[in-house]
């Protein structure tokens, strides 16, 4: 008995798209602050759940331990480490963000496919927090800094396709 080879039937048809212009970026950006705060909140009460439980025995001197805590680099990076991951996740999963799904835009490599992960996180950290975006004011592809080094792209979606199609560049 012979298995029929599988076929993909939920094949995306390639589309033409542009790149993304940079006030998209900017507002997508604007849009995703606003996403990172709530992001940087919950991180921020997640930890102090998770400080407040492990201080708990030394509540006399828990204030001295809380402080040494919070003066901990530890913290810093732990609280950026979450704000990043929100980024880099959306680019992983959608190649989008709330702000630029909002806007129709996405990133993606030329072939139209999704960042991996060392991809989205190298394209987080070259961002700088958004100034790397600037540079796509003065690059003919409209590229920034961590499309450039990241080989990525920003591009308008239109708005009447559906999720089964893939750019192409």
């Amino acid at each position: 008995m012979q298995s029929k080879p599988k076929t993909d039937s939920h094949k995306t048809t390639p589309i033409q798209v542009t790149l993304a212009p940079f006030w998209k970026r900017l507002a997508a950006w604007v849009y995703d602050s606003l996403a990172a705060l709530a992001v940087f909140i919950l991180a921020l009460l997640i930890g102090y759940l998770v400080i407040f439980i492990v201080t708990l025995p030394w509540m006399e001197n828990g204030l001295a331990v809380s402080q040494a805590i919070y003066k901990n680099p530890l913290w810093t990076i732990y609280i950026v480490a979450c704000v990043q991951y929100y980024y880099v996740w959306c680019w992983v999963k959608g190649g989008q963000t709330v702000g630029m799904k909002t806007w129709n835009i996405k990133v993606c490599k030329l072939d139209g496919s999704h960042l991996s992960w060392k991809e989205a996180y190298y394209r987080s950290f070259l961002s700088l927090g958004g100034l790397g975006n600037l540079w796509s004011l003065v690059d003919k592809e409209k590229r920034g800094w961590h499309d450039f080094i990241c080989n990525s792209r920003v591009v308008v979606i239109p708005k009447h396709l559906n999720k089964q199609t893939s750019p192409l560049i």
